[in-house]
């Protein structure tokens, strides 16, 4: 697939695509809005106290490091969850307590940081703080000691440090003094004594306290309310479900583009049935309640773009047959409701108005439309002429608004439509038929319905393929080509019939004008009336 197929596609599809960005965007928000409100509170903690050291121990901080992550595991345990509950009264189950409280501890970090979630923004500040003290309280046992060693340890080392401060500060007031009495002097050197053993007592007792300074767990930021919630976010939502909806309009559309056997573009027409394509007819509104007299835009609107369409096909046509002068030309599809009759039609007046003298034959006689398209009785015709050699073409061939074009319409229709246009009495009017003008086009059934174009495009001068863009299938347009490769015809090329107006913008276009803007249509067709209030954008060929 090239690039101008690729942003064709895309062209086409764009409607589908923004309606499912539209609408899952508009869903998500709806939704999400509708949820209720969670807050979101953090408490943060350092494990360990090296950073703070005098002289930080690597070692110490690496096994921090290696407890914080134990520390995150614990904080979301049963019984640390139970004293939650108990203290702040949550009147909630440990399970539903564990999936709104979550631990997360970097593994190159000594941080732990506790988030609670929970509607209300007190609670869940309260909830985090709550958590961490508890880890807390319970870290001297996760430490390997019990709980009341480690107190007694650090209140001993609290009364020495204060027994030391208060024996300092009375030595120093002692030292102080100018005069001094003996029993001064006395009490100087006993209180100096005792600031040694106080020392070495309070070194003794650090030294126990100091094995666990590498878990030491304290908070460094405690948890405040939030001021806006953290969920739902409904513009976050619904941008994440315009850029879903738009991967599975993305999905949809890429599958349905490959699995569609439909022919679209010209070159999917050469690569089905390896004939060039001679015209592409753009889609044009059309009322099924009119006529179908309005479907004839090279004679009613024939400033249009859908009239530049046809003299185009027929400019092509002509280049085509530039070899071997063309005096007959079968147009055909390969299913019915393709726009083989309006495209002959249209056709024929476009030669016409090009100064050729056309005498347009049906030739379908099972389905006949031609005589509908131009609005003209059907009382005689085709199936006249085959049964007698004495009927007058002239008398038999009806008029139209253009002196040089005349229709032929299939007359009463036969039995036995094949037999009949295959027979030699059928090639002997195809002579007759010749003499009386400089082109004849014929109109005929369907190839893949019956056999009746395939017959006779087999001593026809030329055939033309009138394909339905976006309709027809590979499968079938191609085994229509192999049906007239069979009968030996010579097919010109095809015609890519009703091509979305969003399609023909890949293509360069000639005529900017609005069909049938400022033009009022021709007064009569046989005598006929003409419609003259509907431009030729509001055709349907």
């Amino acid at each position: 697939m090239d690039f101008r197929r690729q942003v064709s596609t895309i062209k086409r599809w764009i409607p589908l695509l923004v309606a499912s960005v539209v609408l899952a965007a508009f869903a998500a928000f709806v939704v999400t809005s509708q949820l209720p409100k969670v807050y979101e509170a953090r408490a943060t903690l350092i494990v360990g106290s090296a950073l703070s050291a005098a002289n930080p121990d690597y070692t110490q901080l690496l096994v921090s490091q290696r407890l914080s992550t134990t520390y995150a595991t614990v904080a979301t345990k049963r019984p640390i969850l139970e004293n939650v509950i108990e203290e702040l009264d949550l009147g909630t189950t440990t399970g539903d307590l564990a999936s709104r409280v979550r631990a997360d501890a970097p593994p190159d970090s000594t941080l732990l940081t506790i988030t609670a979630q929970d509607r209300d923004p007190v609670r869940a500040a309260s909830i985090a703080n709550a958590v961490a003290d508890q880890l807390m309280a319970a870290s001297p046992a996760i430490q390997g000691r019990q709980a009341d060693v480690q107190r007694s340890i650090d209140a001993d080392l609290q009364a020495t440090q204060e027994q030391i401060q208060t024996t300092q500060a009375r030595a120093t007031a002692l030292a102080g003094l100018s005069s001094r009495t003996a029993a001064q002097d006395e009490e100087l050197q006993a209180l100096e004594g005792r600031l040694v053993t106080l020392r070495q007592t309070f070194a003794t007792l650090l030294g126990f306290a100091s094995g666990s300074a590498s878990s030491l767990l304290s908070v460094i930021e405690p948890a405040v309310p939030p001021g806006a919630p953290s969920s739902p976010r409904p513009l976050y939502n619904a941008l994440i479900a315009a850029v879903l909806g738009l991967l599975l309009a993305g999905g949809a559309v890429f599958a349905i583009e490959y699995f569609d056997d439909t022919v679209r573009e010209p070159e999917e027409v050469l690569a089905a049935t390896g004939l060039g394509t001679l015209g592409t007819i753009g889609e044009m509104k059309g009322d099924r309640d009119r006529r179908e007299i309005y479907r004839l835009a090279t004679l009613l609107y024939p400033r249009s773009a859908a009239a530049e369409a046809y003299r185009s096909l027929r400019s092509n046509i002509e280049f085509a047959s530039v070899d071997v002068p063309m005096t007959t030309l079968l147009v055909t599809s390969a299913v019915p409701g393709e726009g083989k009759t309006v495209t002959a039609a249209n056709l024929a007046v476009a030669f016409a108005q090009a100064g050729w003298s056309v005498l347009l034959v049906d030739a379908d006689l099972r389905k006949p439309g031609v005589h509908v398209v131009f609005d003209l009785p059907n009382s005689y015709g085709l199936t006249t002429i085959l049964r007698s050699d004495d009927v007058d073409l002239d008398a038999i061939a009806q008029a139209t608004e253009d002196a040089r074009l005349r229709v032929l319409t299939t007359g009463p229709l036969p039995p036995n439509p094949a037999e009949l246009l295959g027979s030699q009495r059928m090639r002997s009017v195809v002579d007759r038929l010749r003499e009386r003008a400089d082109l004849v086009i014929f109109d005929s059934p369907p190839v893949q319905a019956v056999t009746d174009a395939s017959v006779m495009s087999s001593f026809l001068g030329g055939t033309v393929l009138v394909i339905h863009a976006a309709h027809s299938r590979r499968g079938t347009v191609r085994q229509a080509r192999e049906a007239l490769a069979r009968a030996d015809a010579r097919v010109l090329g095809a015609v890519l019939n009703r091509v979305p107006k969003r399609a023909l913008s890949a293509y360069p276009a000639y005529y900017g004008e609005t069909a049938g803007s400022d033009l009022a249509p021709p007064g009569g067709m046989g005598g006929r009336a003409r419609p003259a209030e509907e431009p030729a954008d509001g055709l349907a060929p």
